[in-house]
């Protein structure tokens, strides 16, 4: 499990300040935006970012995207870069949030806030199984890097809430984005207790949950993704 810096609602003044303080616990950082433009999807050690995926049929669809690009590396110049895929946790919170909200009564609000993780343990548990086919197992053989999950914890999450989602989603081979507040929350917390491996059984019962209620998780769309799209090769 890798802790990232997501500085990319940071001022660009309070970066350098920001990654100083963590030095020794970030292995990346998500880079802020400068006069309103990104940073080209790419992280300060060159990964790549796709997405934001929010549901299974959007990671599918990403997968697929990067499968069909895979090739051989011609030579070290021209070595793959790496791919976090990465999924919102409290965006997609806030989505189903939103359903629940509009359908009221206290068996919906009962599911609040309970979305983003069951949906998080889903992909892992569906990436795993992704990379283990044989197309993914001759890509990588070839020397292409296997994408990984990158769960972020912005926007719309507080410092508490975003450390609550990291500790939620400590899955071996993945990488949390944290904003500097939820950083520094999450370290001064000390012992962390998270799960290693994905609860499937709670994660599909809130599923079944949300399809009564008419939510469907593997088919969520967020408003700032409407389609995921596979990383330009560089």
């Amino acid at each position: 499990m890798a802790l990232w810096l997501d500085c990319r609602r940071t001022p660009p003044e309070a970066v350098a300040r920001s990654r100083a303080e963590a030095a020794q616990t970030v292995r990346d950082l998500l880079l802020p935006v400068v006069q309103g433009v990104p940073a080209d999807g790419l992280t300060a050690n060159g990964t790549v970012v796709a997405g934001p995926v929010h549901g299974p049929a959007a990671l599918r669809r990403l997968m697929r995207g990067l499968l069909s690009q895979a090739a051989p590396a011609p030579g070290p110049e021209d070595r793959p870069v790496a791919v976090a895929v990465e999924y919102s946790v409290p965006a997609v919170d806030a989505l189903v949030n939103a359903g629940l909200d509009r359908i009221g009564g206290c068996e919906a609000k009962a599911m609040r806030f309970r979305a983003g993780v069951a949906g998080a343990h889903l992909l892992y548990d569906m990436l795993r199984r992704d990379l283990s086919s044989p197309a993914w197992a001759r890509a990588v053989a070839r020397g292409i890097p296997a994408p990984y999950l990158l769960w972020s914890t912005t926007p719309g999450a507080g410092p508490d809430r975003g450390a609550e989602y990291a500790e939620q989603c400590l899955f071996p081979g993945t990488a949390v984005a944290l904003s500097p507040d939820a950083l520094r929350t999450f370290v001064q917390r000390g012992a962390v207790a998270g799960p290693t491996t994905p609860d499937l059984v709670e994660a599909r019962r809130v599923v079944g949950i949300l399809d009564w209620f008419g939510i469907r998780l593997d088919t969520l769309v967020g408003a700032q993704a409407p389609t995921a799209q596979a990383p330009t090769p560089r």
